[in-house]
């Protein structure tokens, strides 16, 4: 995508939603379809039907004293060599992000994630996570967000600029090394800038009730807040907020995962993902089956 020197993000709505504000929940809303099938897999222990029940993200956004800021709609094909039903969660997809305040059908700004290879070393472009903010035409672009070469090492990492080739005016780190997702804590992602002063952080929230835990496990229905210094660019706001986006899809849109196979009489959980230069592996325990000390 051509890259067009603008200032439409300052000028626009966005300025107007983004200038003061310092911080945003994001809540990812619960599919009792997507729930349904996933439990239909476990049953018959067979993951790839959980996949036919899979459907496009969305998210409500409020400011941290309950306000209501913007809408996040998921777009994206179903079947295909790059759709959900194949390649979910690393798909192509599209979010749209709708502020109700300003208008209900037209965008804001557009977030364009392509589809990558995932779960695997970040060592090639094909491997490397990235993710193009645009304004709400969807054609003028205004920052971009890239997986650097192996991924950070032992924390992930992703690195924010205007444009793909540029220096990254900040980078986006996990606090954790070698594990990354699971439900029993919090995840901070800090955000700092070249001099390596902290200007933000992405937190992915653990659950705070049992109907949060109960959700998490019935489905990939997460919350998020992020943090950003009151005085930061806008343009570099709605790029970070772009990120946090990412950074579901590829680290927790699967967080959590609770398999209970009726057919082998086998229960298994996900306790979190073992990280290293871009490859993730789950770690999970599990009891029952023909072999009750089977485990992973």
């Amino acid at each position: 995508m051509e890259y067009i020197a603008m200032d439409t993000l300052r000028d626009g709505p966005v300025a107007d939603l983004l200038h003061d504000t310092e911080k945003l929940i994001v809540k990812q809303k619960f599919e009792a379809v997507e729930a349904m099938a996933n439990a239909a897999a476990n049953a018959v222990n067979l993951d790839a039907l959980g996949n036919l029940g899979e459907v496009a993200n969305k998210y409500d956004v409020y400011t941290d004293n309950g306000g209501d800021k913007f809408r996040v709609v998921e777009q994206s094909d179903y079947c295909g060599l790059t759709g959900r039903c194949c390649c979910n969660p690393n798909h192509k997809l599209k979010l749209h992000v709708y502020a109700p305040e300003v208008s209900p059908k037209d965008e804001v700004m557009v977030f364009d994630r392509p589809c990558k290879c995932g779960q695997c070393c970040a060592c090639c472009q094909c491997c490397q996570q990235e993710m193009i903010v645009n304004n709400g035409t969807g054609r003028d672009q205004v920052g971009y967000i890239k997986q650097p070469f192996l991924g950070g090492g032992f924390s992930p990492k992703l690195q924010v600029m205007e444009r793909d080739g540029d220096d990254p005016y900040c980078t986006i780190e996990s606090d954790a090394t070698c594990c990354i997702a699971g439900m029993c804590c919090d995840h901070t992602f800090r955000i700092k800038d070249h001099d390596g002063n902290e200007i933000g952080k992405i937190v992915k929230q653990k659950p705070s009730s049992f109907q949060e835990v109960a959700t998490e496990l019935a489905s990939d229905s997460d919350v998020f807040a992020i943090e950003f210094n009151k005085d930061l660019d806008v343009n570099k706001k709605a790029t970070l907020f772009g990120a946090l986006y990412l950074i579901d899809y590829m680290f927790f849109e699967n967080e959590g995962e609770a398999n209970v196979d009726v057919v082998n009489q086998k229960v298994s959980y996900k306790l979190c993902d073992l990280y290293c230069c871009g490859c993730t592996c789950p770690c999970k325990i599990s009891c029952g089956g023909k072999d009750s000390g089977d485990s992973n």
